[in-house]
């Protein structure tokens, strides 16, 4: 295995495990233990942790060793900020772009993902999941992409703030009408669904992390622990 593709190995394990919480906000990252893990030399870790460093999901100190950032309100305000601002357009160019069968698919994608959702991370999971496929049938790369990563650092943040879910249940009613949108290539009423459900969901998140200690904004304080249900 080359140097390269190690690192982008251990850089994908290692944002996993940042963005699941199993990597919590404070804890050291220790650089020869990670090395050990993944079987290689400490160069591909380095670089690993510099693409993490990048996404905002480590910070490295010279000579005092890296830590996985801490999350701030400000961080969950601003992702919620562009995710309010690209939901919509994804939702908007999907019912205008997505196929009969990539409906379908995503309709499958829906139904069956939350049919085996039985707590709230794989309730998490699934909805993370559809909304990236809405975002990937914008057929708009730069979408898709933002999407991805803006999604990825919510549910960093939900699954902080433990196991008490953003709704009574799994988003199927939205995603119903959502889809039922783009079978009728509604454009602005995809647009206003989405919007809706971000806002519903935008409220419940704050309240939430308000209401638990899963965010801190003190460089002081120590490594958070997920709250139990």
């Amino acid at each position: 295995m080359t140097a390269s593709l190690t690192g982008e190995v251990i850089y994908r394990e290692l944002r996993r495990r940042i963005v699941f919480a199993e990597l919590l906000p404070g804890s050291e990252i220790d650089l020869d233990e990670y090395a050990q893990e993944f079987h290689s030399s400490r160069t591909p870790v380095r670089d690993a942790l510099r693409h993490l460093s990048h996404d905002g999901l480590v910070d490295v100190q010279p000579r005092s060793g890296c830590r996985v950032s801490r999350v701030s309100m400000k961080d969950l305000i601003d992702a919620l900020d562009v995710r309010e601002a690209t939901g919509p357009a994804t939702s908007r160019l999907a019912a205008v772009r997505a196929t009969p069968a990539e409906i379908d698919e995503l309709q499958a994608i829906a139904e069956g993902g939350y049919a085996g959702a039985s707590d709230v991370r794989s309730i998490l999971s699934a909805s993370h999941l559809f909304h990236c496929r809405v975002a990937k049938l914008s057929h708009n790369r730069r979408l898709h992409e933002i999407t991805e990563h803006v999604l990825e650092d919510l549910e960093r943040i939900m699954r902080l703030c433990g196991e008490t879910p953003l709704e009574s249940g799994p988003p199927m009613e939205d995603h119903r009408r959502l889809l039922e949108a783009f079978r009728a290539r509604d454009a602005e009423a995809a647009a206003e669904l989405d919007l809706a459900h971000i806002r519903r969901g935008r409220a419940r998140l704050i309240e939430l992390a308000t209401s638990t200690l899963a965010l801190f904004d003190s460089p002081g304080a120590e490594p958070v622990r997920p709250r139990e249900a």
